[in-house]
């Protein structure tokens, strides 16, 4: 992780009387400094000739420099007063493309077909939706090349994290199944507008083919949150609310996984939580339940 270029170059430089105030409603904290705004874009590795699709483009500081490096920005904003600001008082350049959209509504397939290829996404979250952008980024993965965001320090933290520690969880794991994950940088409270409590984390996430192919994903991800839902008890315990399997049919897949029951979530490495869903999964299709009584 790189030091933040705040610490040699402290002035907050592009916020004036005038902008449009932040919608607390909407989790508005806009990236003030300059110079952070310009590592942002250097770290995110946009090469000429790239086109890139902006999550949030807010007062447009991020997406001018995005312009300087990228053949197209696509920026999608919820909040029309910003777009309409922006257009009126410090217009984009031409390559620039500024939409009206909800980012947990957008299909990013719907944008990777428009421009031709995977996306490049980029952008800095509002706190209250980013675990919803994650999980939507990982559902429409194989639109997507890479996406650089900045999220709560917190989250952040829940992304990188491994078996055994405090912050792994159902994130930890949904991420890590598809994606590599890489810290870039800490941003403190001071460069934004409104100051936010807490730090905010970049990272970036690159998307790969699966280490082991869990056979549904909806499924695996219900054995995942069943776990961590009651992550102090133990698997054979937590894992009673799964509808539909006895206490010797869990067991079962947990032997036949190598897994000790007396294991709490926390502990378990994503191939083993693929191979544990695979294993109940395969015991739904051979038994006589059906595997629409199990995720509905």
């Amino acid at each position: 992780m790189i030091p933040n270029p705040a610490k040699r170059s402290p002035t907050i430089n592009i916020y004036e009387p005038g902008f449009p105030l932040p919608k607390r409603s909407l989790g508005q904290n806009f990236l003030v400094h300059q110079d952070t705004i310009e590592t942002i874009v250097e770290l995110s590795g946009i090469q000429p000739g790239d086109r890139v699709v902006e999550l949030g483009a807010g007062l447009g500081a991020m997406t001018r420099e995005l312009s300087k490096k990228a053949s197209g920005v696509i920026g999608l904003e919820i909040d029309e007063r910003l777009i309409k600001w922006v257009r009126e008082k410090r217009p984009l350049p031409g390559n620039v493309e500024l939409r009206h959209s909800d980012i947990l509504r957008v299909s990013f397939q719907g944008l990777a077909e428009e421009i031709g290829g995977t996306l490049k996404i980029i952008g800095n979250l509002p706190y209250n939706i980013s675990s919803q952008v994650v999980f939507k980024l990982i559902e429409e993965r194989n639109h997507i090349d890479r996406a650089t965001l900045m999220f709560q320090k917190e989250v952040a933290e829940r992304l990188i994290s491994r078996p055994g520690s405090k912050a792994y969880g159902i994130l930890s794991v949904v991420t890590g199944y598809c994606a590599d994950i890489t810290r870039l940088i800490d941003i403190p409270p001071g460069l934004f507008r409104p100051r936010p409590k807490v730090t905010s984390t970049l990272v970036q996430m690159e998307f790969r083919e699966p280490v082991i192919v869990a056979t549904d994903f909806s499924f695996f991800k219900k054995i995942v949150r069943q776990a961590f839902q009651k992550r102090r008890k133990k698997l054979i315990n937590a894992l009673k609310g799964l509808a539909s399997f006895s206490q010797d049919e869990i067991i079962q897949a947990l032997e036949v996984c190598g897994i000790d029951p007396d294991y709490r979530a926390e502990v378990l490495s994503i191939e083993n939580f693929v191979t544990l869903s695979n294993t109940l999964a395969h015991t739904i299709s051979s038994g006589n339940n059906t595997q629409k009584d199990i995720i509905h």
